[in-house]
């Protein structure tokens, strides 16, 4: 998850939310409920509270029924679904979403998301197999562009360079704010917990905050020796807010409120990418070639580069807002809009290094 991506990811995450509270039309099917009580009597150990709501007889005959028993799960649970963090509970409501939408297919009928998600099929006791499969591919490109910006850094450091190192120490934070955002959805997409959700939302927090932080450092030059302390109070109110912010989540959790201060923080720090981006173009563009011209120059048009994420990002949108029941009960417009952003991080920490490059060369001051 890239400065670039993280707003329009965060925009979504709401848009998930707002089906959560109007979609979940499974949880309230009759069948479903009575689904999960009668494998949670049968197969969990602890199961007093749902015991306690049929009478004695009605459990005998229950208990007896040698074809619903068939349907569930046998305990103990695998070695592998208890690792990814699979309870006896949970595994219930996992075979009911199948059993039921099975049913439902079968008979012509809608399909229903169950608590704001899919029906998934799940594979190898991974609950969302794709979307955790391209989580895991946009952490690559974040690590590799962590790689490169280090090496920048490193080597600026020993040159002398402390200005440019400086600069690319800001965008390396971007690196592993998204590395850890994406290494967090990875975890959540394998089965989602409360705490497995909150920490996927607080990294992808960090990311924009991070983002912010890294666009504030190249466009007001905060790099530079002389601005040494501005840079310092930045970081120090970046930090403040971020734990500022956990900590009301971990008091009150408000969606809501997550949603409105990270996209504040995040139509800022786009503002500003794209402001720079157009000034780089303007400084480095040459005035004897027409804009289609200068545009198509490779030596010009790398400076376009967050004007071009920006805008593959937002045509990625149309997966979430073109929602579909998963194709082969695995790929939903989740995980393709999961994918989608794999290939603008591609070409983000190239463009990071040009700039800095073009900064040394003084082609932006």
């Amino acid at each position: 998850m890239t400065s670039i991506t993280s707003i329009v990811t965060l925009f979504f995450s709401v848009l998930s939310l707002t089906r959560l509270t109007v979609a979940s039309l499974g949880d309230e099917l009759p069948e479903f409920k009575k689904c999960l009580q009668y494998c949670i009597i049968i197969s969990c150990e602890d199961s007093k509270y749902h015991k306690s709501q049929i009478s004695q007889e009605a459990y005998k005959n229950l208990m007896k029924d040698e074809e619903l028993i068939s349907l569930f799960d046998k305990l103990p649970l695998g070695l592998h679904l208890k690792a990814l963090g699979w309870s006896c509970q949970s595994n219930c409501d996992y075979q009911c979403q199948r059993l039921i939408t099975i049913d439902r297919v079968e008979d012509d009928k809608e399909i229903h998301q169950f608590h704001g998600k899919w029906p998934f099929i799940r594979v190898f006791g991974i609950q969302e197999l794709f979307s955790a499969l391209f989580s895991v591919g946009n952490f690559i490109p974040n690590y590799w562009g962590f790689k490169l910006l280090s090496k920048h850094y490193k080597l600026q450091r020993e040159r002398g360079n402390n200005e440019i190192a400086n600069l690319y120490f800001s965008y390396a934070l971007v690196a592993v704010a998204s590395m850890c955002a994406w290494f967090f959805s990875t975890i959540f997409h394998l089965k989602d917990t409360w705490n497995r959700e909150r920490l996927d939302y607080f990294f992808a927090g960090l990311t924009v905050l991070t983002g912010f932080y890294a666009i504030n450092v190249r466009f007001f030059s905060l790099y530079k020796t002389q601005n040494q302390f501005k840079r310092l109070l930045l970081a120090v109110s970046c930090i403040f807010m971020y734990l500022t912010h956990v900590t009301k989540l971990l008091n009150d959790w408000s969606y809501t409120y997550n949603m409105a201060a990270n996209v504040v923080v995040g139509i800022i720090q786009n503002i500003l990418w794209v402001t720079l981006s157009v000034s780089q173009f303007k400084k480095v563009r040459n005035k004897h070639l027409s804009l289609i011209d200068n545009i198509k120059s490779k030596e010009i048009n790398w400076t376009l580069t967050p004007i071009l994420l920006v805008t593959s990002v937002i045509f990625g949108m149309s997966f979430e807002l073109f929602d579909f029941p998963p194709v082969f009960d695995l790929i939903d417009a989740h995980a393709m809009w999961h994918f989608v952003t794999i290939w603008p991080t591609i070409f983000w920490y190239p463009y990071m290094v040009k700039d800095c490059e073009g900064l040394m060369d003084l082609k932006f001051d």
